[in-house]
């Protein structure tokens, strides 16, 4: 309610840039490469510099927010829908902070516009139809539509009023580790043992060392690796490798998952992570991927596969 707040929203809107995508904030980005495995909350660290598409998001998402706030609907839902083509797979972007933002805009979005849509989705594939009706009642809930692996082609028809957003995502199993354009972790991730009995013991390995292209410390790094089927890690390996690794700042658990956050990691840093797991039941666990990225860089990452084990009953 500022008397200048009409012409800071024209300012505003003269240093935006513009795209097929929408009105976005930032230096021209190219779409962000969604995380493979993207984590639940992670904590703060040093921002590294050259935070880059992280930083494009979330300011686009602030400018969003002041353009809601001046009652500049029209542009805001610009922003948004530039926003949107930004969203990973799991529906975060590229860490924590821009998530947070970027989701309280659309948030922010939604709530304002949520009385204008009445509108009709149809989701259309060979042999496949299906009608997704969006109203002031559910215009904020999101719809999930699972279509059959082997469709390759999928047509979104909309009929009525409001500016629904849909997503698509695929997913698919890769036989090995994902080879990433900027290679910048080499991570090796073994198991101590090929061939278990239920309730025994394994150890895991982690070893990742970074080999950033460029001289940058890495600021935060996460390590998720990857924990056999038919296993359960075990807290008290875990506590204890804390306690004996400065660096690392804290663990948590996800699925099938150890997600470890290390801190202040150099160029040529190493640091090794070894747990154990134990055996739950009989099983012949394939090989799975881990993964190391750099938080504010995720597309600064590498891969491991780990090997094949074999539970046998006791």
């Amino acid at each position: 309610k500022s008397a200048k707040a009409a012409a800071a929203l024209d300012q505003l809107l003269k240093i935006s840039r513009q795209s097929e995508e929408g009105l976005f904030w930032g230096s021209d980005p190219q779409p962000q490469p969604p995380l493979a495995t993207p984590g639940p909350g992670r904590p703060g660290a040093t921002v590294p510099p050259n935070r880059g598409q992280s930083a494009i998001t979330e300011t686009t998402a602030y400018a969003a927010l002041a353009l809601l706030a001046g009652g500049d609907a029209l542009n805001a839902g610009r922003a948004i829908r530039w926003l949107s083509t930004r969203r990973g797979p799991q529906g975060g972007f590229g860490s924590t902070q821009d998530t947070v933002v970027a989701l309280q805009a659309m948030t922010a979005a939604a709530v304002s516009s949520r009385n204008a849509i009445d509108a009709t989705v149809t989701v259309k594939a060979a042999g496949f139809s299906k009608n997704l009706r969006l109203n002031a009642e559910n215009a904020d809930v999101v719809q999930l539509v699972e279509l059959p692996g082997t469709i390759a082609a999928v047509t979104l028809e909309a009929q009525g009023q409001g500016q629904p957003v849909a997503q698509v995502v695929r997913r698919f199993n890769l036989p090995a580790a994902e080879v990433a354009a900027t290679s910048a972790f080499v991570l090796d991730v073994r198991y101590g043992s090929e061939e278990v009995a239920t309730n025994d013991l394994l150890n895991v390995t982690a070893t990742v060392r970074y080999t950033p292209p460029q001289p940058d410390p890495a600021g935060m790094v996460v390590v998720d690796v990857a924990v056999p089927t038919g296993f359960a890690p075990e807290a008290a390996s875990l506590d204890t490798l804390a306690k004996r690794t400065p660096k690392l700042k804290r663990w948590e658990l996800a699925g099938r998952k150890v997600i470890f956050y290390i801190e202040d990691m150099q160029p040529d840093d190493s640091v090794a992570l070894a747990f154990q797991a134990r055996a739950l039941y009989p099983v012949r666990a394939q090989a799975v991927a881990s993964q190391a990225y750099a938080y504010y860089r995720p597309e600064w990452r590498g891969e491991s596969l780990g090997g094949k084990i074999v539970v046998n009953a006791r």
